[in-house]
């Protein structure tokens, strides 16, 4: 199925490794020209923008750029227009660490650090991109990774991650109920067990475990939660406006 994205641009935050590589590589399959927004490992980064692009034939941009920090967003931005043009699709997929500490061991710079790193660059980005949507006159979509801790609540000692990643699927639904009318379709997706690099290797104890709770008894892919993000990007998902799609394998059935 063609998706109608050749030639658009898209902004993917920590699009270098997992879910968010998953969802590079399919949007430049589509066509897409593709800025991946990354932390650290400037290295890495280009080698993968690099492979992205040759597969695929399109530009393929690695800017680094810390996004919890707001003020990396409108270099970030200004970077991205000069060499690539307008920003078509926002994926706000950057996270950091869930932390995972006892809520009254927390410091308060603890809490905030994963609210910048989740909630707050979610905002900046989105933010920045609505104002370039509104002032171009055009339309545009975000797709907001979340997390099943958003709706089940159910993570030990994570109650900072929980929070920041509630209050991006409650953002995912206002934003869209504000700027639809401007032609931005705002969307989230809740990623279940999804294979990297860092998560669930094949035969661990960690994998094990979680494959009991798989109803079809596989894991997703990083790919698998890009096909879905790619098709909430696309002209097709016209009636699809602050979804929460659930991604998760049917693990929250």
């Amino acid at each position: 199925m063609d998706l109608q994205l050749k030639g658009k641009v898209a902004i993917v935050t920590g699009g270098a490794k997992g879910i968010g590589r998953g969802i590079s590589e399919v949007l430049a399959e589509e066509g897409c020209h593709v800025v991946i927004a990354y932390r650290s490992d400037p290295q890495g980064s280009q080698a993968i923008a690099d492979e992205i692009a040759e597969k695929n034939g399109v530009k393929v941009l690695a800017i680094q750029a810390d996004v919890s920090n707001p003020q990396t967003i409108d270099p970030l931005y200004d970077k991205a227009i000069e060499q690539l043009g307008p920003i078509d699709i926002l994926i706000n997929n950057a996270a950091g660490s869930a932390l995972g500490k006892p809520f009254d061991e927390l410091t308060y710079e603890e809490w905030r650090t994963v609210q910048d790193n989740v909630l707050n660059s979610a905002f900046s980005m989105s933010r920045r991109f609505v104002h370039e949507c509104r002032m171009h006159k055009r339309g545009g979509h975000i797709v907001n990774v979340l997390a099943k801790a958003a709706i089940t609540a159910n993570g030990t000692n994570k109650t900072a991650y929980i929070s920041a990643k509630g209050g991006m699927m409650t953002m995912t639904r206002g934003l869209a109920n504000e700027v639809t009318k401007d032609g931005i379709f705002v969307n989230g997706i809740v990623p279940g067990y999804v294979i990297s690099n860092s998560h669930y290797h094949p035969g661990d104890a960690d994998y094990l475990e979680k494959k009991k709770f798989l109803p079809t008894g596989e894991f997703a892919t990083p790919r698998d939660m890009g096909v879905v993000a790619a098709f909430l990007c696309s002209p097709l998902a016209k009636q699809i406006i602050g979804a929460v799609v659930d991604c998760t394998g049917g693990t929250m059935l």
